[in-house]
């Protein structure tokens, strides 16, 4: 569910992390001409201490720094290393920073008035333009233009909030010389800019970003619908159905570059829209009316395709519901899973979901500074955590009660209030169009995305359908994979520009031409470390073999044995779980941050178990989803179980894969809840997990760090039985024993 940030603007987010701080006089802070004059000190006392061990962070700092110290013939060369490290290639990815460029650029030529710099600052403008990708020119043509007078304000509020001492952290400062270096830029080009765009826009487009079409209840959905001037007859329409309202221009924009019509839809409320914002909730329906809307429309030519990630991969899956004639393939990118993976997970409840709900919710388009703000979501969360109240009271513990929160946390089970938002079993079956999926093996969003595909080729007897998975983030499985994600460094045939490959299906389904040769077969994935793509036609066909692993109840050095046999001595492992103490508080709840894939120590989180394997004798493949077959007593009636794997090195690093949360109650049903018997050894089976595909080293362990969450990022499950949004600590106060039995095993998917 995170929003990717588009290249232009992604280097705005990376922090620092140090305390350390730097010498910066007050008295800069009270006069804006004052910090002007000594800002390039400051941006130079910071370049000196950015750690350079992260190069895109490194070089995403440094450029906009650069700009601040006036050294603009560094700013080319710090943007083209940004793009390198981030995407691993430095032509597709020129718009990264493209303001800055140019500014420099004009700068660098040295304008010896206003005049002179407006005019060399529109010829290297246009010159840089017209070098740019399809794609390119419309995030130029949307993200370039921002709102000026939101960036002196976000500048003069960092400005206040320095006031009154004489050092400043590093964090502080890099954030001050950003939104500085941001305001400085469109304060001294946005006028230029402005005709430039206009004069494009004037040449290039037919833009109606206004249209009101209404729904047979009466509700109002907004549209903005953008043409190519230059095409007089019927084209085919390319649709995005978007809650994150802000961007519909520049959106619509690029799928006219790509020869399509370009509309883009805000679901009810947002926008232009009267009606309350209700996420999730009416779009299966309300898209029906807006595709039979734009199917009679003079410009279409009767053919509609959809794509976007994340919760427009959502409103797909919601589209095909009531499936509209005119709709003839969908491309839902790492899509949310409503009731499946998000804003419950596997029957667990996440925090991240009030936080989610103010950036959509807070007004008519998105409100990115409060949901930008880690440390005040940091804080909320871990407060609730530390204090022990209820799930349910986490919204008037922020202080503002939200009725969606609450209308969520009513269903925790997958009942028809969730059903009713996306096909069930029969409306599956009845999908004729053709569908391709793109997601991740860190998508968070993976699970989502692969229920709709199961209960498609569960229910489909014909199916039409294409997966491309690789090692992807939930971002860089929609658009621009990143080169590197929490140190590792991905495999150079991984690195696919996406949404290429997806205007490319467009092309094929609704204009005739071949298919992109990525997708030779119904299922594309890349296997990490191999550098090679498969190509199969089912998800089965991702491993030739199954290798079991028993969960030893033998410790050395507080470690288990994963046994590749079963036990002779049935046995298990008593574990005492206190759900009363709080040492883990101080989580990271930043936007867009990766934790660590590879890292050269474990850190199991509080209340977990460590299982080890023996050394590999020989390389294999990892390649599908595992299973586990719990079988565990407790003296509750219910626990939150996570499963989290690694790969140990034989050089001693682990590397990551995602983390897996599964309630207990629900994992025989997921539409209803069945408590345990406490004191009774339950088989508690564990399927809905995360793809990998990744080959494995002879020398490498296989590690597996299973336990009882407990954690500020879920909902705590005390184990009483009673809805886990209503327990509070008190519930807590006998502690949770657990006796994990070593009949217990994990099958793993491996490609050989």
């Amino acid at each position: 569910m995170k929003k990717y940030l588009s290249p232009i603007c992604f280097f705005l987010c990376f922090n620092i992390a140090s305390a350390q701080k730097i010498f910066f006089s007050k008295a800069n802070y009270n006069d804006t001409l004052l910090f002007e004059k000594n800002a390039p000190m400051l941006a130079k006392q910071l370049i000196a201490v950015i750690p350079k061990n992260d190069k895109a962070v490194y070089y995403g700092k440094l450029c906009a720094l650069k700009v601040v110290t006036g050294e603009y013939v560094d700013v080319a060369p710090a943007l083209n290393n940004f793009g390198l490290a981030l995407y691993g290639d430095s032509v597709t990815t020129r718009d990264i920073g493209f303001g800055m460029r140019v500014y420099a650029a004009a700068m660098l030529a040295r304008p010896a008035n206003k005049a002179d710099f407006d005019n060399r600052f529109q010829t290297i403008f246009i010159a840089l333009y017209n070098t740019l990708v399809r794609s390119s020119k419309t995030f130029v043509e949307g993200d370039y233009t921002a709102n000026m007078a939101a960036s002196k304000v976000q500048f003069n509020d960092k400005l206040k909030s320095l006031k009154g001492d004489d050092s400043v952290s590093v964090n502080d400062a890099s954030t001050l010389c950003r939104f500085y270096c941001n305001y400085k830029i469109y304060r001294e080009t946005h006028l230029v800019t402005d005709r430039i765009l206009k004069k494009i826009e004037a040449d290039n487009y037919i833009i109606a970003d206004s249209v009101l079409v209404k729904m047979p209840d009466g509700a109002t959905i907004a549209l903005c619908v953008v043409r190519d001037r230059n095409v007089t007859q019927p084209q085919p329409v390319l649709l995005t159905y978007n809650i994150y309202a802000g961007r519909e221009t520049g959106e619509a924009k690029d799928m006219v570059q790509h020869g399509y019509v370009g509309v883009v839809a805000n679901t009810r409320g947002k926008r232009l829209s009267p009606d309350a914002i209700e996420p999730f909730e009416h779009d299966a329906k309300d898209a029906y009316y807006i595709i039979d809307w734009i199917s009679k429309q003079s410009w279409c030519n009767g053919k509609v395709g959809m794509f976007g990630g994340s919760y427009l991969g959502f409103s797909q899956w919601s589209a095909t519901k009531y499936l509209h004639p005119a709709l003839k393939t969908i491309v839902p990118q790492a899509s949310v899973g409503i009731g499946i993976d998000y804003p419950v997970n596997n029957g667990v409840f996440m925090t991240y979901s009030l936080r989610w709900l103010h950036y959509v919710m807070n007004n008519k388009l998105i409100d990115r500074d409060e949901f930008a703000n880690a440390k005040k979501w940091g804080n909320l969360f871990n407060r609730w955590y530390k204090n022990g109240n209820s799930f349910r009271s986490l919204d008037t513990l922020d202080g503002r009660p939200n009725a969606i929160f609450q209308r969520w946390l009513k269903h925790p089970s997958y009942d028809s209030f969730w059903q009713n938002m996306v096909p069930q079993q029969s409306e599956f079956a009845k999908i004729n169009i053709p569908i391709f999926t793109t997601t991740g093996y860190f998508d968070d969003d993976q699970i989502g995305a692969m229920s709709y595909y199961k209960q498609y080729h569960k229910w489909n007897k014909n199916p039409n359908y294409y997966l491309l998975i690789g090692p992807y983030n939930h971002g860089g499985s929609q658009a621009f994979p990143s080169a590197e994600l929490g140190g590792y460094k991905i495999d150079s045939v991984a690195n696919v520009t996406i949404i290429d490959v997806v205007y490319q299906w467009f092309d094929h389904i609704l204009k005739g031409a071949p298919l992109r040769s990525i997708l030779q077969d119904k299922v594309n994935f890349e296997v990490m470390g191999e550098n090679k793509w498969h190509h199969v036609s089912g998800l089965s066909q991702m491993h030739n073999s199954i290798l079991k692993l028993y969960l030893g109840n033998t410790a050395v050095n507080k470690r288990y044995a994963l046994l590749a046999g079963k036990p002779a001595k049935p046995g298990y492992i008593a574990q005492t779980v206190d759900l009363t103490t709080r040492d883990a508080v101080n989580v990271n709840f930043e936007v867009n941050s990766d934790d660590k894939i590879i890292d050269s120590v474990l850190k199991p989180k509080d209340g977990r178990l460590v299982f080890v394997s023996k050394p590999l004798d020989k390389p294999f493949a990892i390649s599908g989803a595992f299973n586990a077959s719990i079988i565990a007593a407790i003296n509750k009636k219910d626990m939150d179980i996570t499963i989290q794997m690694y790969e140990q090195t034989a050089d001693g690093k682990y590397m990551a894969f995602l983390e897996n949360i599964q309630r207990a109650s629900y994992t025989k049903d997921k539409t209803k809840r069945q408590l345990l018997i406490p004191g009774k050894p339950e088989t508690i089976n564990i399927s809905n997990t995360y793809i990998l595909s990744k080959l494995l080293h002879k020398g490498s362990r296989l590690v597996v760090v299973l336990g009882v969450n407990k954690s500020p990022e879920w909902q705590v499950n005390y184990g009483s039985g009673k809805d886990v949004s209503d327990e509070t600590m008190l519930d807590a106060a006998v502690p949770m024993k657990v006796k994990w039995y070593n009949s217990s095993f994990i099958e793993i998917p491996v490609l050989k």
